[in-house]
């Protein structure tokens, strides 16, 4: 913005509305894996996090190679290679079906201390945010159609 040959006034009312969020960045301890890592994730809704059921990484995260057990670094490694072929733009198509797998890992919901499994799927990018979302069916339709399809829990945080 600042090489624009615009006013100040409305270089400054750019700035405040460009991509600002107002949230919070919530940290998920992963148990196991290579020990001491974690996921995080930037929340507009910090609220939602009592309904928190499992947490997804986009497939370019790098902290997928490093959480993924041996039992499933195979069909990983096979979704990641498949998810690389695509654009971001169909990756978030709200039409499609959300896809997945399970990385193995899980990870602690830092208000209850429920255990959580990760998933790596592509309806998350890795350049948005962190690359990473903590996801919350009961209030989000991506994620309640990710969990709906992959038989994961539906947990009311907020009514």
């Amino acid at each position: 913005l600042d090489d624009l040959d615009w006013s100040d006034s409305i270089k400054e009312m750019q700035r405040n509305w460009i991509g600002k969020s107002e949230g919070a960045t919530i940290q998920f301890e992963v148990s196991g894996g290579d020990g001491g890592q974690v996921v995080e994730v930037f929340t507009t809704r910090p609220d939602t996090l009592f309904g928190a059921t499992y947490c997804v990484l986009a497939p370019e995260n790098a902290l997928v190679a490093k959480i993924c057990t041996e039992d499933q670094r195979a069909s990983v490694e096979a979704y990641v290679k498949e998810a690389a072929k695509k654009s971001d733009l169909e990756r978030t198509e709200l039409q499609k079906t959300k896809t997945g797998v399970f990385t193995g890992a899980f990870a602690t919901n830092p208000v209850n201390g429920e255990s959580i499994p990760i998933w790596v799927a592509d309806y998350v990018l890795g350049s948005y945010g962190s690359g990473a979302v903590m996801a919350v069916p009961a209030h989000d339709d991506r994620d309640f159609e990710f969990a709906e399809e992959n038989g994961l829990p539906v947990k009311w945080g907020v009514r």
